[in-house]
């Protein structure tokens, strides 16, 4: 019964070395002790890809086993090699948030099951090729699966009782442990409660060149000046346009001079001078013109895995392209929002997608409105925040100032937020 089969797969996908690393240091870290013993019993050596610290796991499971203390003292008299050695040294004393450290025991259980999956696929794979029949093939499939863990269980159902300690930890922990960023607007800040919280989706609506890709690359920028994990999705620009209005608004530089390379001496100093500065920090831009929501999360979950991932920017969502063109467009643009805001969820992360409007009213002169968002109205439903902008007209002329609209907001009042609109450097100012 050979068939020619051929099995693609990426274990190199399925890996999660600073998870890995995270539960390696809740071993030695105070403020993690109490949530070894679980950890310990959860987690086995061979769920780990770095075998250093799966021998470290390994040595711990031992001492707690032989009611011992985890130290660096006691697991290096467990066992002490040169890379033991050295992998403990690394570990001891990095900080450790309990919340991190229970994310990253799921994430590290999740993928070591995925890998053994693919594994126990391959051999499936290579059996068939080479069965008598279709019977044997499946019985030999059905008891390699048998052998699998049947995967975490996710309690979706929880009472009110159990809910109430987490939301008590959450309502009581310090700012620094509640995953929010602030926005480059004080204002919208104080609107939003106190910026762009994970787990949250963010829709920016406005018709053509009134500054959706702007202001998404504005909130962008500014989460990682701060520190955080961003990502830009950029279906209308490329990497040399984004990187071009990234530095034109951070830097506060003329985006023309930029465009054109024609930069005057006060332009190149305030540009060499962010460059300098800022060129390291954590902003991660996805250059690709063919883009299906599918590709973006798996390029979200790829990021989350190594080194983390908090803000990500969609530019702009009617150019996505469909997973399944034989669906009408609007049930093609409801399947892309709801899946962008299910990516939130999953990921924990805070998505800005920005989003063409309707054309009309005509000359742009009447404020837009939810309506107005085009091709479908999942868009309004799915999103936690809904921002519109419009540019303010007097008299038949521009005021030089854009309305951010909050037209939907789930965590506070719905009101205007008006902003100096500084084009010429691609962004928008309190």
């Amino acid at each position: 019964m050979s068939t020619g089969a051929f099995l693609d797969y990426s274990e190199d996908l399925l890996e999660a070395p600073s998870d890995e690393r995270i539960l390696g240091a809740a071993l030695l870290a105070f403020t993690a002790r109490d949530l070894v013993p679980e950890l310990l019993a959860k987690l086995s050596p061979t769920d780990f890809v770095d075998s250093h610290i799966g021998q470290i796991w390994e040595s711990a499971r031992n001492l707690l086993s032989r009611g011992k203390s985890i130290s660096k003292r006691t697991l290096l008299a467990e066992r002490d090699t040169p890379a033991v050695r050295v992998r403990i040294e690394q570990l001891a004393g990095e900080p450790v948030r309990p919340a991190a450290v229970s994310a990253a025991a799921h994430a590290v259980a999740e993928m070591a099951q995925s890998r053994r999956l693919i594994q126990v696929c391959k051999r499936i794979a290579e059996v068939t090729t080479s069965a008598q029949s279709y019977g044997e093939a499946f019985e030999f499939a059905y008891q390699q699966l048998s052998t699998l863990d049947g995967g975490t269980v996710h309690h979706d159902v929880e009472t009110l009782d159990t809910v109430t300690d987490t939301w008590l930890h959450w309502l009581d922990s310090p700012d620094a442990e509640v995953r929010t960023f602030e926005t480059p607007w004080a204002e919208l800040d104080e609107t939003l409660a106190g910026g762009l919280h994970a787990g949250r989706t963010y829709v920016f609506g406005a018709r053509p060149g009134d500054g959706k890709s702007i202001a998404g690359v504005n909130l962008a920028v500014r989460a990682a000046e701060n520190g955080h994990r961003a990502a830009i999705f950029s279906v209308e620009m490329g990497n040399i346009e984004v990187a071009s209005r990234v530095y034109a608004a951070a830097a506060e530089v003329e985006y023309a001079q930029i465009t054109k390379r024609t930069l005057d001496t006060f332009n190149r100093a305030r540009l060499d001078a962010y460059v300098a500065a800022h060129r390291d920090m954590p902003l991660f831009l996805i250059d690709k013109s063919d883009v299906t929501v599918d590709y973006i999360a798996s390029r979200c979950r790829a990021l989350k895995r190594n080194g983390g991932l908090d803000v990500v920017f969609v530019d702009y969502l009617q150019l996505l392209r469909e997973t399944d063109s034989k669906q009408a467009r609007e049930r093609q643009v409801a399947h892309i929002s709801r899946s962008l805001k299910v990516l939130a969820r999953e990921l924990d992360v805070a998505i800005i997608i920005a989003c063409q409007l309707n054309r009309n009213p005509a000359a742009g002169e009447k404020k837009p409105a939810l309506s107005d968002l085009r091709e479908s109205g999942a868009i309004e439903q799915d999103a936690d925040i809904v921002i519109l902008l419009h540019h303010q007209i007097e008299e038949n002329l521009p005021t030089g100032y854009v309305d951010l609209i909050v037209a939907k907001n789930r965590t506070g009042k719905c009101h205007t937020i008006p902003l100096r609109w500084m084009g010429y450097q691609a962004r928008f100012s309190s």
